[in-house]
């Protein structure tokens, strides 16, 4: 993989069969045969970055193979918003530095390269098609959020407690939100209620509300033991099933990875992918389990108490990450639809736990 700065990131329309035979030549998917034909669909539903899976015709091979190439964006408000928070170096340096650190499941990465000087990145990635399907909008099953919180121990286990994974990727929660991010959030959420204030619930709206001048005070709370931190640990970043069952469960986009709080992750997914009456009755259950596979990976000395604690304190942060993204990447329907029911649902979590209170305002 070539992390680091290269001279040359193609962008993914022009991997033809000679180009990916040189940057597959390394790879165990080709095993060093040539590509002799190439053809390509788009995957995923990334508003941030371009997914596109190829299938391989090989020199000596009957069957083809495929791999999943990621780029920039094409949208120039997306391309923007990566560039501001450095979200594609640090999807790279995730898969080049950490994942080999980590005990959970993300597709191989055949070839990763960043281009600091244009911003430009290219991965090649193991293809894990047919997969089930997972709707960010159809909410989370109970069961597969087991499984997701059973991977996400595995990835905040072995980092558990650290301050540095390293330069120059890891960086803070702080650093990683990018130079005046977060003085931007005030105009952010005024310019979300303007444009969806009106689509909003009454209650969804009050959290939005008051919490708009209450932002430094969150981002100030204690939170919990810094770790890896996904960032965007949510349905649509999650494949199941993947090559007809034979992976249970991966995790995609890791363009938002930082060091922080393991219990955010756990709380935006349980409050923003889980239908609300189910999160309310198996909340408990779901961070017991949670709980003890970080316990059986070695974590000590953080008992349920005080990561139920760290839970409802983060139930804020669907309503902070997605009335950000609402106004960050492209505008498209479904993502519109997207936003508005997660944070319904984050808004929901933030009532139900009494999350107002443990902000300490």
């Amino acid at each position: 993989m070539r992390a680091r700065g290269c001279s040359v990131v193609l962008a993914v329309d022009e991997l033809d069969p000679r180009r990916l035979t040189a940057l597959l030549s390394a790879s165990e998917v080709t095993g060093g045969a040539a590509v002799l034909d190439v053809a390509s669909q788009p995957v995923g539903n990334g508003q941030v970055a371009s997914c596109v899976e190829l299938v391989l015709t090989l020199e000596g091979a009957e069957d083809p193979v495929a791999v999943v190439a990621k780029g920039p964006s094409e949208d120039p408000v997306s391309l923007a918003t990566a560039a501001a928070l450095g979200l594609y170096e640090r999807e790279v340096r995730f898969y080049a530095d950490v994942a080999p650190t980590v005990l959970i499941r993300t597709p191989a990465c055949h070839h990763a390269a960043y281009d600091a000087t244009t911003g430009r990145f290219l991965l090649l990635l193991e293809s894990l098609t047919p997969a089930a399907a997972a709707d960010q909008l159809e909410g989370l099953s109970v069961a597969r959020a087991e499984l997701a919180l059973g991977e996400l121990a595995g990835l905040h286990a072995p980092h558990w407690g650290t301050t540095s994974i390293g330069p120059p990727f890891a960086r803070s929660a702080d650093e990683a939100d990018g130079p005046g991010v977060r003085e931007l959030l005030p105009a952010l959420f005024d310019g979300f209620l303007e444009r969806y204030g009106d689509a909003l619930g009454a209650p969804a709206r009050a959290v939005v509300e008051w919490l708009r001048p209450r932002l430094p005070a969150y981002y100030a709370g204690p939170g919990g033991p810094t770790t890896v931190q996904h960032g965007d640990f949510r349905t649509d970043n999650l494949l199941f099933d993947g090559r007809r069952g034979a992976v249970p469960m991966a995790t995609v986009d890791w363009q938002m990875v930082a060091l922080g709080a393991g219990a955010l992750d756990v709380a935006y997914l349980l409050t923003t992918s889980l239908d609300t009456e189910d999160r309310r009755r198996h909340e408990h259950a779901l961070l017991g389990a949670y709980h003890d596979r970080l316990c059986s990976h070695g974590v000590t000395g953080y008992d349920a108490a005080a990561l139920f604690e760290d839970y409802a304190f983060h139930a804020f942060q669907g309503v902070v990450m997605l009335v950000c993204a609402a106004m960050l990447v492209e505008r498209t329907d479904r993502g519109d639809a997207m936003f508005l029911t997660m944070i319904e649902r984050s808004a929901s979590a933030v009532d139900d736990l009494d999350a107002r209170a443990r902000l300490g305002v």
